[in-house]
């Protein structure tokens, strides 16, 4: 049985409209100095549905894609 190469899902990060930076879970993380839960977290509706009741402006989003390249 032949392993298929598994891809690797890419996310940018924005602060509001503004594009801060893009990488796999582990870059970002180390990026903003947070834990990979921390930025699988703030993948879930659960995170949006808090951040939309608090109005908080300094809400980050995470858009993802796979990385079909390698």
């Amino acid at each position: 049985m032949k392993l298929q190469k598994r891809h690797k899902r890419i996310y940018a990060l924005y602060h509001g409209d503004k594009y801060i930076y893009d990488g796999t879970v582990a870059e970002l993380a180390e990026y903003l100095g947070v834990s990979q839960n921390t930025i699988q977290f703030y993948t879930t509706p659960a995170y949006r549905r808090r951040t939309k009741v608090d109005g908080n402006h300094k809400t980050l989003t995470l858009i993802g894609w796979d990385d079909d390249e390698d």
